[in-house]
Parts: structure tokens; sequence; C-alpha cells
């Protein structure tokens, strides 16, 4: 019997399709998913993939859109974040004006975006944004956020309609990973991954923002020397943007003992392509390397997200809400540190949520629990959006 032909649907991702892996993998993967769930329908998607922060949606475009498009996709990742400089028409990262949002006529699917205001920044968001927000969601067939927190602010914040709000899972728990060797890697260590973020320190720490900075660096490396003078480990430096990220590396090893740290930068230089480029390619092999740790500690939300999709003990490092907003909803064992208060966040703390979270012997049953309900959740609301797209002739 002949296979039916595949059904092929054109779809506008909107999406943060810059520079940072983290962003990079969460879409990877929702792709991945969908096309494999597709597949069982006969459905084919194919993703014409738009940057949501450097792109205006102007009049011609939405004429391309109503052309070409059978759904616009806008998400995941934190996309409610307001940057002046982006000088966005809606105040968010869906820079498109109320009467050109009103004419695309496909269906749009909001998928899992999140509210990214950090904790320190001072900027408000525009009035416009409230009445962005709720056109978008009327126009929305399905409207999903990241988390419960981002669902929380949107309703008493935003006054958007709790009963058309729905939670699904970052789809970045969902790995579709390669395995790849890691040269400098111990064998017989426990490996610690430390995913460090050297930008926004004015919206990270509070003020005096760049000391407090260089002090809670100093704060973590002292605790992480410590495990690897205690806990016999290997410290993974494991940084998510180029330079941005990674720069902080020389000045964070100093100190350590030989063959006791290395850099995934250094290590896999060629996963970590100059900016501008795709990192679809990379994608499969950089997350496999968080299952190639037995602890991460991530100041970037994907480096946890990621860890969580890898079945890897994570620690929630730095005080940006999506961190705690995450952690509630994967409800796996809270070894947080926010690095807000230099009395409570002390190398002595870091070094002992380290060694607490390595020795309890809950957190894995917790974990694999916990991903799976996530992915069921996850699959369930991408059969509702293949619904949208699925109507029978």
């Amino acid at each position: 019997m002949r296979e039916k032909k595949l059904r092929v649907f054109n779809v506008w991702h909107i999406g943060a399709w810059n520079r940072n892996v983290g962003d990079w993998a969460l879409a990877y993967q929702m792709h991945r998913l969908l096309n494999e769930q597709a597949r069982t329908r006969n459905l084919h998607l194919t993703f014409y993939l738009v940057d949501s922060q450097r792109t205006f949606f102007h009049p011609a475009m939405v004429d391309q859109i109503n052309e070409e498009a059978d759904l616009v996709l806008v998400g995941g990742g934190g996309l409610i974040f307001f940057r002046p400089e982006d000088q966005s028409v809606s105040g968010w990262s869906f820079n498109i004006a109320p009467s050109d949002l009103d004419r695309i006529r496909c269906p749009i699917v909001v998928y899992g975006i999140g509210y990214n205001k950090f904790l320190y920044d001072q900027n408000e968001f525009p009035e416009v944004t409230d009445r962005h927000l709720r056109q978008l969601q009327s126009r929305a067939k399905l409207f999903s956020v990241r988390n419960y927190g981002t669902r929380q602010i949107l309703i008493e914040q935003f006054g958007l309609n709790a009963q058309s709000i729905e939670v699904i899972p970052d789809a970045g728990v969902c790995l579709y990973d390669r395995p790849i060797e890691i040269p400098a890697r111990s064998k017989n260590k426990p490996v610690i991954a430390i995913n460090w973020a050297g930008d926004r320190p004015h919206f990270r720490y509070p003020v005096p923002a760049e000391e407090n900075a260089r002090h809670f660096m100093d704060v973590v490396k002292t605790g992480l020397l410590r495990c690897v003078k205690e806990l016999d480990a290997q410290i993974m430096f494991l940084p998510h943007l180029l330079h941005v990220d990674s720069d902080c590396y020389k000045e964070f090893s100093e100190g350590f003992p030989s063959g006791s740290m290395f850099a995934t930068h250094e290590e896999l230089p060629f996963l970590y392509p100059p900016p501008g480029e795709i990192l679809y390619p990379h994608v499969p092999f950089f997350t496999n390397i968080y299952r190639q740790a037995d602890l991460v500690i991530g100041m970037r939300l994907h480096a946890c997200v990621l860890a969580f999709g890898a079945e890897t003990k994570f620690i929630p490092l730095g005080s940006h809400p999506k961190l705690r907003y995450f952690l509630q909803d994967v409800n796996v064992p809270d070894y947080s540190v926010a690095l807000v208060d230099r009395q409570e966040d002390t190398a002595d703390r870091v070094f002992e949520k380290i060694r607490s979270c390595l020795r309890d012997e809950k957190y894995d049953e917790c974990l694999k629990r916990s991903l799976t309900a996530q992915l069921q959740r996850l699959r369930a609301f991408n059969e509702r959006l293949l619904d949208v797209l699925d109507v029978k002739p």
C-alpha cells in the first residue's frame, strides 16, 4: 500500500534567532518534536525563521505573511521583555503595530512565551504593551506561556484573560542530542558545570552592581575551588554566549589546580561559531554536554532547562525571577543561590548547597518523574496546535 503524501504547512516562526545557543536549542527541539508528532498525521511543517528582537513587521511584510503562511508561531523564549533601544511599537519583542496584527489572516499560536524582566531592571513596560498582549491573546487560536509565574503576571499586571492562558514547559526540556567527546572531561570524578552570564550586571545585581558582580563571581569561584579540594570534583565552565559569557574565563579559572577546570568553548570551539550564524547544526552536540555533568549550576535559564531535559541535577544561580518560576513548576529540590545578599550568599553556602545537591539521592527520582510529566504536557499542547492546521477539507 502506498504511503499517503505528506501535507506541508508553512510556519512563520517568530522567535529569538539571535546569538544565545539556549534559545536556538529551544527552537530546534520544538521543531523536531512538532514534526515528530505531525508525521503521525501525514503532516510536515516547514519553518521560516523570523527574529523577534530585530524585525519590524511592516505592512509589506504582513502582506507576505498573508500570501505565504499557514500559521504564525510566536515563541517560545523570554519575549516579554522591554528594551527601550529596540524602539518596539508594541513595547515587547513582537514588534508589530496593532493595525497590522489585525491584518494577519492565518491562525496565530503563541507558544510558551515568558516574562523576562530582570529583578533590578528599572525600565517599565509602556502602556501599549498591555493592549498589545490582550489583542494578541484575542487573535490567537492558542495562547501559552512557559511558567505559572508568567501567567500570573499577565493576568495581574497586563490584564489578560486567565481562562485563555495555558502553561506549557519550555520546549528545551525535550532533548534531541547526539554524543560528543569532551577531551578534558574526567571519567572518574564528579563533574560540576558552571554556566555564568556575563551581561547586564546592572539588571542582575543590587547596587553597586559592578562591584557586586565581581564580589559574587569570587564567591562562586571560592565555593567551586572548595569542591575541587574537598569533593575531588572537576569544574566545567559552560558558557552559552561566546565572549559575553566566556571572556571572564581566564579570571574565573585563576587559582584552580591544573586539570581541575576546563572550558567548553576552548575544548569544543567549533560549537561556538561567530554571532549571526545559524546554530542548528551545533545544537544536538551542545545539548549533549548537559548529559556529561553530574550537576549544572546555571545562571541562564536554559542552562537549567537543558540540564532538566538531560536528567541532570541543577542549581539555579542568580536573581532573575524566571529561574524561580521554572524551579517551582518542575518541582525538584531547591538548592538555588540568588547572589543578592552578601551576608547570606557566601562561598560556604555555595559549597554546602553543591555538596547537599550532589548527595541528594531523592533528586534523581524526582527529576525523572517531573520530566515525564512535563513532556506529556508539551506533547498534549502540540497535538492541539496540530489540530489548528489539520482541518479536513
